[in-house]
């Protein structure tokens, strides 16, 4: 148990497009920041090198080569941004590979720099101390900052490495423990790496378990748990928004309001079980018959539903919710081998241009008409009531927009 707490599970990897997209892009700005420090360290480096040894003094030309490399390899790297978010896989990929180029061959040309510095010494003085000290740094960094691509890192490390340490091998040379020194730590980076590229790829999964954690949390804020159709609040939003739509565009918009009749008198027959059984049934229902992609369907209350229609004339909302009503009454809900008979009462509306101020207004002549249906005598549909044109119509609104 103490071993368990001290040692957590990583988290589990998330497998759907959004998650390997942030993977993607994650990885691809974190090498892209990275790597820029490179060139410029390196830079330092071999000025050191060329003022303690006086190699430009000496090769004024040879001495500038490197300098005007890794200036240009860090304009490159600057230059080489990572793809916009929401990019293909390959193109991610594609920029992996030329960044990973761009990586190699800095990491070459500062393999071959302390390799020179030690032909050149042949023995331990300052030039070949700074030389060594900062390829060992340089291979650390490496470790570390190109964790989030182990196998590249690797390849790395070993032409920041591999070369000094073979030369400084050399019999010729007097530099033999150092070399020792230099195989040995190059050994103990790869270790290295592998912890770090396991600490990143865990930093990442949990960054990726956070995120859909977060987003699962805002879809049930707009979700029923029932039902699993859009709650009251998923409704209010949706139906402003294809409300201000409709009267920007001054198109025909429909709305019906659904109340289920006797809705107490089931949960008492049946408790709530049963009561519960019959809104997922009336929800199941709603989805068969509402199909296009643009209408909302939401449940609002107990037994209250609405289902906005873009786009749809009266005529056509008051055939929708008949449909609606009829197919309710021939599909009574399956409960514990009972048929439960259902019925239910709508109140059917469109957007009025010339007399609706705002949603508020044309959702109310719905609900009141979905009154008007229970005070019908119920399992009926019922027309909203037009009502007076006002100052602050819908038409209005869209005209001042």
């Amino acid at each position: 148990m103490t071993e368990s707490l001290n040692h957590p599970a990583p988290p589990t990897p998330v497998s759907t497009p959004e998650a390997d997209n942030y993977r993607n892009k994650r990885t691809c700005e974190d090498l892209y920041q990275r790597a820029l420090i490179g060139p410029v360290f390196y830079l330092i480096g071999c000025v050191l090198i060329l003022a303690i040894a006086g190699y430009h003094r000496q090769w004024p030309l040879y001495s500038a080569l490197p300098l005007a490399a890794f200036v240009l390899l860090w304009i490159l790297r600057y230059r080489h941004r990572p793809p916009p978010p929401n990019s293909s896989a390959e193109a991610y990929a594609t920029w992996k590979r030329q960044q990973w180029r761009l990586q190699h061959v800095g990491s070459i040309v500062w393999g071959i720099i302390p390799a020179l510095v030690g032909w050149q010494q042949g023995h331990p003085d300052s030039a070949v101390m700074v030389a060594v000290i900062s390829t060992v740094a340089f291979g650390t960094a490496a470790s570390q900052a190109f964790a989030v691509h182990p196998s590249q890192a690797r390849v790395t490390i070993l032409i920041l490495m591999l070369p000094t340490a073979i030369v400084y091998a050399l019999p010729a040379l007097d530099l033999g423990s150092t070399a020792i020194t230099l195989f040995i730590y190059t050994f103990y980076l790869m270790a290295n790496l592998k912890r770090s590229a396991k600490e990143y790829a865990q930093q990442v999964e949990t960054e990726i378990n956070l995120i859909s954690s977060r987003a699962e949390v805002a879809r049930m804020s707009l979700t029923d748990a029932l039902t699993n159709l859009p709650n009251r609040l998923s409704y209010e939003r949706a139906w402003t928004q294809a409300w201000n739509l409709a009267v920007r565009k001054q198109e025909s918009l429909g709305l019906l309001m659904l109340d289920l009749d006797h809705f107490k008198q089931i949960n008492d027959q049946y408790g709530h079980l049963g009561g519960d059984a019959c809104l997922r049934h009336f929800a199941d229902l709603l989805q068969q018959y509402v199909r296009r992609d643009s209408d909302i369907i939401a449940r609002i209350g107990g037994e209250e539903f609405v289902v906005i229609l873009p786009a749809t004339t009266e005529d056509d909302a008051s055939a929708m919710a008949e449909q609606l009503r009829t197919a309710l009454v021939a599909q009574p809900c399956q409960f514990e081998g009972a048929a439960i008979a259902m019925t239910v009462s709508i109140g059917v509306g469109t957007l009025d241009l010339h007399a609706d101020a705002d949603p508020a207004a044309t959702f109310s002549r719905v609900d009141a008409a979905c009154y008007d249906a229970k005070g019908a005598g119920r399992n009926c549909v019922m027309a909203a009531k037009p009502i007076l044109p006002v100052r602050n119509s819908a038409a209005n609104h869209a005209t001042s927009s």
